[in-house]
């Protein structure tokens, strides 16, 4: 069996064929998961092919003439409505190499965590209030642009200073893309929801937020030092080293990636055999009492 040039180029058109067809379909599919507007819209159509495959079943005929009529101007429709995100889209491939970036490496990840849960607890701890929005699937470019463009490391110095009452950054949000900050004092949607008087408008902008994207947002509150995450339009409080597993969940990483916190003294059964091994660890325990409360007194002040 002969294998001559001409088969060859038949093979090659096929294989850039497809190759031309699965990167329009994965453009598409990015345009689509990018945000929940094009989310909504995409189902709206399905909707519409749906009712016309009814419609022709039952041949109702003025029905499937109207449908028709639609469809023909919907891709235009589609064009028109969805430009931003097309634009959008076509200024990535021409910046980067889109199809074939790698995600961030686990360590930063986790080191942007511990960064994180750092100065959230310290924010907790002095009551500064703070709002933070972690990326995920769906892109946040459009809110990115209300803010001011950082593209810096996480760090917890940075956030702490960028949420410092008096500061021109610290009444909008951080957006966090990866394990970098990619903007500050950007401005969220509220939410329409009813929200208890205890909540103010950085909650509400979280809660916002939330129910437009599949961000994680973390929320410190300004009057009770209480840590929050709003997701998927819920508010729920959480302690930090319960935030901290569910960053750790919803993130990708293990439980063996984070850095452990190392408790100051490690307990251990102790028993005492004579009463001076007795009184030495009496006095040990003492001791590690009083520095722990002048620990706590000192975070108190």
């Amino acid at each position: 069996m002969s294998f001559s040039l001409k088969d060859f180029l038949v093979i090659l058109r096929l294989v850039v064929d497809i190759l031309a067809v699965w990167a329009t379909v994965y453009a598409g599919i990015q345009i689509v998961r990018s945000n929940n507007r094009t989310i909504q819209i995409v189902k709206g159509i399905l909707v519409v092919f749906l009712i016309k495959v009814a419609a022709i079943v039952m041949k109702l005929t003025a029905l499937t003439y109207l449908l028709d009529l639609f469809l023909n101007w919907s891709v235009i429709l589609v064009l028109i409505i969805l430009q931003p995100e097309i634009r959008s889209l076509l200024e990535k491939v021409g910046k980067t190499n889109m199809l074939f970036t790698s995600g961030v490496p686990k360590e930063r990840m986790t080191n942007m965590i511990d960064q994180l849960m750092e100065a959230v607890e310290h924010m907790s701890k002095s009551k500064t209030g703070a709002l933070i929005t972690i990326e995920m699937g769906q892109s946040m470019e459009d809110y990115e642009k209300t803010g001011i463009p950082m593209d810096s490391d996480v760090t917890s110095e940075l956030l702490e200073t960028i949420f410092q009452y008096g500061t021109p950054m610290h009444d909008g949000a951080v957006i966090i893309e990866g394990d970098k900050v990619a903007c500050s004092a950007a401005y969220f949607p509220t939410t329409t929801k009813d929200l208890p008087s205890k909540y103010g408008a950085r909650h509400r902008a979280a809660v916002g937020i939330s129910e437009v994207t599949d961000s994680i947002t973390l929320i410190v509150s300004e009057e009770t030092g209480g840590i929050s995450i709003a997701q998927r339009g819920v508010l729920t409080p959480y302690n930090p080293e319960a935030l901290k597993r569910y960053l750790i969940n919803s993130l990708g990483l293990d439980d063996s990636a984070a850095k452990p916190v190392k408790p100051e003294v490690e307990p251990r059964f102790f028993s005492p055999k004579t009463r001076e091994e007795k009184t030495k660890h009496d006095d040990r325990v003492q001791a590690i009492e009083i520095k722990d409360l002048r620990v706590v007194k000192g975070a108190e002040q």
